[in-house]
């Protein structure tokens, strides 16, 4: 008998595009992709995935289907500039007081079945991280703090910004996407790649801030297990504690797999699924109760993954558009 294993999570995908073009309709093409990703946590021995909406490849709508289809192994965390202007496109009156707003927004995010938190990104447009200096999001952050919505963010560059918004809302869960540093395919490495590593060191001090640590294989120079990794990641870990660190891939960006983008040519860090997983679950020293956090535990804990966001019910209202 199969001895039983410490509960796998990886804490960053989006939904996988076919290699081939799809013409038999957009709801098996839903189908497909789930069943694509599906396939990939089973033969990778991974449990459970949280998806990443993105509105141009991975809608918040068909990461939300996902969900309701397999809500034991799938949840997602929504952009919230996507379902931002969702809800104001589906309102038929124009502003009013019967809007939500970002308040509402969020509070809806909260009460949905598999919707575990927001995501930020100032990567683009790069008018975002503007809007977010100028305070054009804080109407969410507030929100979000008080019904412990957790946010990701993905701002690499970007990060003193991020620091600024965990000191204003020091109850809000705040989580930092690819270590906050620009990755490929579709963001070309820093020179050095951990060039701006220090201010990620630095977010540690802040005990609402975690760290996604997603990404790394595409910023070695060396082949698999990846040796020349060892050393940030230790510094992470260290910095951080495996309780605000946790594993993830965003496996099908670094494919260049995503829907509606372009296929990318194998470049110098692309990586397979199982070397995504194991490069760190082989590689690197952790005990068994570092091991269970690592891999599953603090996604679960940080994102407040339980049973109450299991069920039906992910595709229910129109206030995510």
């Amino acid at each position: 008998m199969k001895a039983p294993h410490a509960e796998i999570i990886d804490a960053h995908l989006h939904l996988p595009s076919p290699r081939n073009p799809w013409e038999h309709g957009e709801e098996s093409f839903a189908d497909l992709q789930t069943e694509l990703l599906l396939a990939q946590l089973d033969a990778a021995g991974v449990d459970a995935a949280v998806l990443m909406s993105e509105a141009h490849c991975a809608p918040a709508a068909r990461c939300r289907a996902a969900v309701a289809r397999h809500p034991d192994r799938l949840a997602t965390v929504l952009d919230y500039d996507e379902i931002a202007a969702g809800a104001a496109e589906s309102s038929t009156a124009g502003p009013s007081a019967a809007e939500p707003g970002a308040a509402g927004l969020v509070a809806r995010v909260a009460e949905q079945p598999g919707v575990l938190g927001l995501r930020l990104t100032t990567a683009w447009p790069p008018d975002n991280i503007e809007r977010l200096r100028s305070g054009a999001y804080e109407d969410m952050l507030d929100a979000a703090e008080t019904h412990g919505v957790p946010v990701c963010f993905l701002g690499p560059g970007h990060l003193p910004d991020l620091a600024a918004v965990a000191r204003a809302h020091p109850s809000l869960p705040l989580v930092v996407d690819h270590f906050g540093l620009h990755q490929p395919p579709y963001m070309p490495a820093d020179d050095p790649p951990w060039r701006d590593f220090g201010e990620l060191l630095k977010l540690a001090e802040l005990p609402n801030v975690s760290v996604k640590l997603s990404g790394a294989p595409t910023l070695s120079t060396a082949p698999y297990p990846y040796p020349d990794l060892r050393p940030p990641l230790e510094r992470v870990l260290d910095a951080f504690g495996v309780d605000r660190c946790m594993w993830a891939t965003d496996q099908h960006r670094v494919f260049g797999r995503l829907h509606g983008f372009p296929e990318v040519p194998r470049y110098p860090g692309y990586h397979s699924y199982a070397q995504g997983l194991h490069y760190l679950l082989d590689h690197v020293e952790l005990s068994p109760s570092e091991r269970t956090a690592l891999f599953g535990g603090t996604a679960r804990r940080v994102l407040g993954w339980t049973d109450r966001h299991r069920g039906t019910g992910a595709t229910d209202g129109p206030a995510t558009g």
